[in-house]
């Protein structure tokens, strides 16, 4: 939405494009750049927090903007938190929104260093904005630079998050500070909102298609996702491609690199390729198309 509204954000002479993870800016020199990232969160959309717990929405606030940090390849180093409380929220249930919120950063080197609050007649909603800065050999990683050829890889198994793992998300940090050392990973972004989304912005911002492995996807299908198969009957594979909320990295790499980045973890589901599109490559070895289904936010 804010990428439609204002396609440039401008610092002094420079001219940033809105549609990443992050948006570095500039202060003078390489060494003193920060990329910077936020995140809004909202009572009945992100999180029920009778069901969660403020403590849970405070780390899931936090945590989720990490993510962000991650899939561009950089290290936090601090953040601010903006809350809109409802006017029967309690003092004590507040301090533990915060104590969750602050002990996430702190785990991952990201303090609390100052924000907001303010009180209204609707739900919980909380903003968190993460300030993160490049490591020594490593650089900003983008959704726009993969390459007709790459590998599709992906940091983790996917699917079923909601029956848990949405409320406890894990920024790989330290993968995508490693992955911005690697010359030959191209593209990266961080699974929020569903893999095939999530990879579809890739391919739109690098003019390029995908076909996944249906064979290297049952590598990375969750417990989880079989679990709410056997519950919704919605095939397992399904929901690793569309439930969202995973928050593992998908990134597009060199084939030369491929061998490096399994030892790191990562799986390959697929490659990229030059026709626009999502496609499926099934266990016969037969090529259908697909829809970027997953989450779609209500503004776009």
């Amino acid at each position: 939405m804010l990428a439609q509204l204002a396609p440039t954000a401008v610092t002094g002479s420079q001219a940033l494009a809105f549609g990443d993870d992050m948006a570095p800016l500039p202060s003078g020199d390489s060494a003193s750049i920060l990329a910077w990232t936020t995140d809004v969160l909202m009572e009945g959309v992100d999180f029920r927090t009778l069901e969660a717990g403020w403590e849970a929405v405070g780390r899931k606030a936090m945590l989720v903007n990490l993510s962000d940090c991650a899939a561009m390849g950089g290290r936090p180093v601090g953040s601010l938190l903006a809350l809109t409380l409802p006017r029967t929220a309690a003092g004590s249930d507040v301090l533990k929104l915060v104590r969750g919120a602050a002990e996430a950063g702190a785990a991952h080197g990201c303090p609390i260093v100052g924000g907001d609050t303010n009180s209204w007649e609707g739900g919980l909603v909380v903003a968190v904005t993460v300030a993160a800065r490049q490591e020594a050999g490593g650089r900003w990683l983008a959704r726009s630079a993969a390459k007709n050829g790459d590998r599709v890889l992906v940091s983790g198994p996917l699917g079923g998050s909601i029956l848990g793992r949405h409320l406890e998300p894990r920024p790989r940090i330290e993968l995508g500070v490693a992955l911005s050392r690697l010359d030959g990973v191209h593209a990266a972004i961080d699974i929020s909102d569903g893999l095939l989304i999530d990879l579809d912005r890739i391919c739109e911002s690098s003019g390029c298609g995908a076909i996944l492995d249906e064979r290297e996807l049952q590598a990375v299908i969750h417990a989880d996702a079989q679990r709410l198969s056997r519950s919704d009957g919605r095939p397992a594979l399904d929901h690793a491609l569309a439930d969202g909320e995973d928050f593992e990295l998908l990134v597009t790499a060199d084939t030369a690199e491929v061998s490096r980045l399994v030892e790191l973890g990562m799986q390959p589901i697929g490659v990229m390729q030059p026709e626009r599109g999502l496609f499926l490559r099934g266990a016969g070895g037969g090529v259908r198309g697909l829809q970027a289904h997953g989450w779609e936010h209500p503004c776009g």
